[in-house]
């Protein structure tokens, strides 16, 4: 991984599937597969206050790839990812689509972390009608079938996350008086506008807010700009460096905040950076929990993981078994899903075929479903605390 190297139904389906085709080029030539493999590119963050993002993404992917490559591959094509870093910085991430576009030599692009960086990725594939599969953003720009119709997303939407936020602090802890501090950047922005929309629903204003830069250590500011408003809750829109930051910022200075945070912050690295977990601090999680061996999906993820550390004679921690590698084996259990579709036609406009197709896709028991229309194959939310406690409700 070397950083620079690196209206009906029927209508709609039919829709649907105009809009794949409308994107596709004319050459029905196999990008990113040979005789003996199936190539995919990623642009992650593997370096940078966010790296662990883009490591744990990665390292499920590539569970599920070795997985699959231990029982012979995909008709004997052995899957290949060639995972590049851009740091969680747009403009790389910009120059890495550009070189996979250039290069030619990738069936699709998948499990890239971020909003700011999938807003510079998926413009520049699209054009080169590559398929973006798997973002790990609930950005609602990328569930615009018709805009980015090369995208396909596994995970629910922040607006998902944030309905399910705000009518917990509102309807089952009975606060109302909130304020937000937000990652400057188009993840900040797109979430305080979703935080604003359900808001708004409810007649609750936004009573504070305050913002601080990506890829900083400089948050305290945002805080204590919030610090006068008498509030109940923040909500915070930030990775788990920035968020553990202003929660034990707000514990020191004796604030009794609820604080909620959103599904991106990965909240086992947020719990181990943060001085004094408790059921006050709220995390939203978009996959079933990584440790409940309980569901099948989960147990073949652990066998898959405990697989990938046996090769290499070591033996995982409890936080190799995040929520963050579990997503990234279902993105790549997904993408030998619809593999095994094609019928042996590799092209990319076949993989958006069937990965678009509104038939239910059953991994062991986690469904995913596209409706026909749409990019988007899972609503699921639930929700945790840092005081160890769990909602499994799911929207």
């Amino acid at each position: 991984m070397h950083r620079r190297n690196k209206v009906s139904r029927c209508a709609k389906h039919l829709l649907a599937i105009c809009l794949v085709l409308s994107w596709v080029p004319a050459s029905q030539a196999e990008m990113g597969v040979t005789a003996t493999e199936i190539v995919f590119g990623q642009s992650a963050c593997f370096s940078g206050p966010s790296k662990n993002l883009g490591v744990y993404y990665r390292a499920g992917i590539l569970a599920a790839f070795e997985e699959q490559n231990n029982q012979g591959g995909i008709q004997g094509r052995l899957l290949k990812l060639s995972s590049v870093d851009d740091a969680y910085e747009p403009e790389l991430a910009a120059e890495n689509a550009a070189k996979f576009v250039a290069d030619d030599n990738v069936l699709a692009v998948i499990g890239g972390v971020g909003t700011p960086t999938a807003k510079r990725i998926a413009p520049v594939l699209k054009t080169a009608g590559i398929p973006f599969v798997g973002p790990f953003t609930g950005a609602d720009f990328l569930r615009d079938a018709e805009q980015f119709p090369n995208v396909i997303n596994l995970r629910a939407g922040y607006l998902d996350e944030t309905r399910k936020l705000v009518e917990h602090i509102i309807n089952d802890l009975g606060q109302n008086r909130l304020g937000i501090i937000y990652q400057d950047d188009a993840f900040g922005r797109s979430v305080l506008r979703n935080y604003k929309n359900v808001l708004e629903e409810l007649d609750i204003p936004i009573l504070a807010k305050a913002s601080f830069s990506r890829n900083t250590h400089a948050v305290h500011a945002a805080l204590f700009a919030l610090s006068k408003a008498d509030l109940d809750a923040i909500l915070i829109v930030g990775t788990y460096a920035s968020n553990s930051e202003i929660i034990n910022l707000a514990d020191y200075l004796g604030h009794n905040y609820i604080i909620a945070n959103l599904s991106f912050v990965l909240s086992h690295e947020l719990e181990k950076r943060i001085n004094n977990p408790t059921d006050r601090i709220i995390v939203t999680e978009v996959v079933p929990d990584a440790m409940d061996t309980s569901r099948p999906i989960v147990h073949r993820f652990h066998q898959a993981r405990e697989s990938q550390y046996n090769a290499l004679g070591t033996q995982p921690t409890a936080q190799d078994f995040n929520e963050v590698s579990l997503e990234g084996y279902i993105l790549g259990r997904f993408v030998i899903n619809v593999l095994e579709r094609m019928d042996n036609t590799f092209t990319r406009e076949n993989f958006m075929a069937q990965a678009l197709s509104p038939q239910s896709v059953a991994l062991d028991d986690w469904i995913l479903e596209f409706e026909p229309g749409t990019n988007t194959g899972s609503h699921y939310v639930r929700m945790i605390d840092l005081g160890g406690h769990n909602d499994t409700s799911e929207e």
